[in-house]
């Protein structure tokens, strides 16, 4: 018997584990046991097993970078250092131009295959923003995808141009945006977001975008 299998056997999910070995996926009730166990390592081992079983010793990565277009916001978020109000001597949006800039420096630098684009909640900026930026990015740099905007940032442009997240997104997708990163999706509790980003969206919203 392995160390991993003595582990396995002496654990109280190691029922959970096991099957996940066997590639039998857990049912809901085993990700709440999950969620309340203590053994992370050994979820960890058990992880890594499998990884290696389905795809041996490969790993990939997408290589881009962060643009963060504008730190404007006022959402005032309590654990954001990266925010600065309207009208700040140090708050700023980038251009056009030095947005492909900066994608040109990427994209020269480190073949990029990705932009990453976020920023803050500015009342500023309507969809047109995005749209000319999105669409210049894909039409300049086809081989480099567009990545970006949270949530919280598509029902901000939702609220400018008073318009539903659906036809927002629509638009977005239109103009040259590939996926939506999970940012803020760690915060899954209204209670929380109550105390140290009581402006954001709710939970709900979030799920529903």
């Amino acid at each position: 018997m392995s160390q991993l299998t003595q582990q396995i056997h002496s654990s109280e999910i190691g029922d959970i584990l096991e099957n996940s070995l066997n590639g039998i996926r857990p049912k809901k009730e085993d990700y709440l046991r999950l969620l309340k166990s203590d053994d992370v390592y050994l979820m960890g081992l058990v992880a890594g097993n499998i990884t290696r079983k389905k795809f041996g010793k490969k790993v990939s990565f997408v290589n881009n970078i962060i643009l963060n277009y504008t730190n404007v916001c006022i959402t005032d978020c309590k654990f954001c250092a990266f925010y600065r109000p309207p009208n700040h001597e140090e708050a700023y949006t980038l251009t056009l131009d030095e947005i492909e800039a900066r994608v040109k420096t990427g994209w020269d630098m480190f073949k990029i295959r990705q932009v990453l684009i976020q920023g803050g909640h500015n009342p500023k900026l309507g969809i047109e923003y995005y749209e000319d930026s999105f669409k210049m990015i894909r039409s300049k740099f086809p081989n480099v995808g567009v990545h970006g905007l949270s949530t919280s940032e598509i029902d901000m442009i939702a609220t400018v141009e008073k318009s539903s997240t659906k036809e927002i997104l629509s638009r977005l997708k239109d103009a040259g945006l590939q996926s939506v990163p999970g940012a803020g999706a760690e915060i899954l509790t209204d209670s929380v977001k109550e105390i140290i980003s009581p402006k954001k969206l709710i939970v709900m919203i979030g799920l529903e975008l």
